[in-house]
């Protein structure tokens, strides 16, 4: 029986992940419009985890009966370690997915990895704050904050360098001296 589970997360996981990602609305960052600009996680890298998580279905099925057949080992050991990693890529991305930054004429909309939207008005913010490790974008995560407390992080897994030509408070960055 547990075999059986283990080989359903094996296909059913990696099979709902492509349906959703070609069901779901397109997730491309919309810019230009004319009332507001909106950033998302770069396609290719969601699309990378849904095939990642295509292949390590296929692969730990392969090797799933290549245990039961061939070697001597135990077939659901090896199922349990394919599943464990398919799961926890199908959460990341379902969390890389949601996380959104739209930038109006004043204000953004932040859609954060986990929780509720945020909006923060332009001329609230006090100051901004790089943090984190740089990403492969170049850009570190920047922390904006409002009234003395941190109300968001954006990350630079998007594109930062046109959210702050939106937001246009330069002078809330820290000075390079």
């Amino acid at each position: 029986m547990w075999l059986n589970l283990l080989v359903a997360v094996a296909v059913a996981v990696p099979l709902a992940s492509i349906a959703l990602m070609r069901l779901g609305s397109v997730r491309i960052t919309e810019r230009h419009h004319s009332r507001h600009d909106t950033y998302v996680v770069p396609v290719a890298f969601t699309r990378s985890l849904v095939l990642m998580m295509a292949f390590m279905g296929a692969m730990g099925l392969f090797l799933g009966w290549l245990c039961s057949s061939v070697f001597v080992a135990d077939p659901p050991e090896v199922l349990a370690f394919f599943d464990a990693f398919i799961v926890t890529a199908f959460i990341l991305w379902l969390v890389l997915t949601r996380y959104k930054v739209s930038t109006f004429e004043g204000h953004m909309v932040v859609t954060p990895f986990v929780g509720r939207d945020v909006v923060v008005r332009y001329d609230q913010i006090e100051r901004m704050e790089w943090a984190g490790f740089r990403k492969a974008s170049g850009y570190r995560d920047l922390d904006v904050w409002v009234g003395g407390s941190r109300v968001v992080r954006l990350s630079a897994l998007v594109d930062l360098e046109q959210i702050l030509m939106s937001i246009d408070r330069f002078d809330a960055l820290p000075s390079a001296t």
